[in-house]
């Protein structure tokens, strides 16, 4: 009996309350599907985005270079004090840190995004009011894993068990520009493992849409595809590529983590 192969490719995603010190949390590719390489702060690095949400209104907190939300592109609002190379944030303007080079560093090979203070003029300042977003956006080897175990699988459309929706809450379960985020588990016989051993993959997607995403496998899982494996969602080096069975449905998925049994 023929049936399709499905393919799928990791995409990391985080977002976490703002730090006051600019030092976050180790990105794993196992908690938030990528590992981010050394970065210098004069190196620009376009495949991780970094998205400041304003969760307060504070003064002086911003490096001079930002100018324009992320989301709506209005011009951010200029304090007018003597202290030109700084200006004030608000609650709600997102702030992207990655369009400048120097905005963050990481070292040590420890996965740690230490973002700039205002005293820089690509930096910020944050509260604990405020979210951090970090996003893999293409696959190139700045960020792991590249061409490693667990970065991509392919599974028999037959080996299919069930879809699970997952608690999302990260980010007050909100995307940058406000969308409501949920995750789901697809769960999958294991490839190397034999009777209960399980693989999953889980999706951090636009919220709301489980019914859709199980409609989506079901589509995929029947389809008459059989000479070439399914890429139901992976990343190149130009960007994220999803299958219309996801994105016809209005599914955009943020994370895509692959855990193997």
């Amino acid at each position: 009996m023929k049936t399709p192969y499905l393919y799928f490719g990791q995409k990391g995603f985080l977002a976490t309350a703002g730090v006051a010190n600019g030092v976050y949390l180790a990105l794993t590719q196992a908690d938030h599907g990528m590992e981010p390489i050394n970065k210098a702060n004069n190196v620009l690095r376009q495949s991780l985005r970094v998205l400041h949400k304003g969760g307060d209104q504070v003064d002086d907190v911003r490096g001079a270079l930002y100018t324009n939300d992320f989301v709506t592109g209005a011009l951010f609002n200029v304090d007018g004090d003597s202290d030109i190379n700084q200006d004030d944030k608000f609650v709600g303007q997102v702030t992207e840190l990655s369009a400048q080079a120097k905005s963050y560093t990481i070292t040590g090979n420890d996965e740690k995004l230490r973002i700039l203070t205002v005293s820089d003029t690509a930096g910020i300042t944050a509260t604990t009011n405020d979210i951090m977003y970090f996003e893999q956006l293409s696959h190139t080897a700045e960020i792991l894993p590249i061409n490693t175990v667990t970065s991509d699988i392919c599974f028999p459309a037959t080996s299919f068990i069930a879809a699970e929706p997952l608690a999302y809450t990260d980010g007050g379960g909100l995307y940058h520009d406000g969308t409501a985020l949920d995750a789901t588990r697809l769960i999958f016989k294991s490839v190397n493992k034999a009777g209960a051993a399980v693989d999953t993959v889980d999706l951090v997607h636009t919220g709301g849409k489980f019914k859709e995403v199980c409609e989506a496998m079901q589509v995929l899982c029947n389809a008459d595809v059989f000479d070439v494996a399914i890429k139901v969602h992976h990343l190149t080096a130009q960007g994220q590529v999803l299958h219309n069975a996801f994105s016809s449905r209005g599914i955009d998925v943020k994370r895509c983590l692959i855990t193997r049994a």
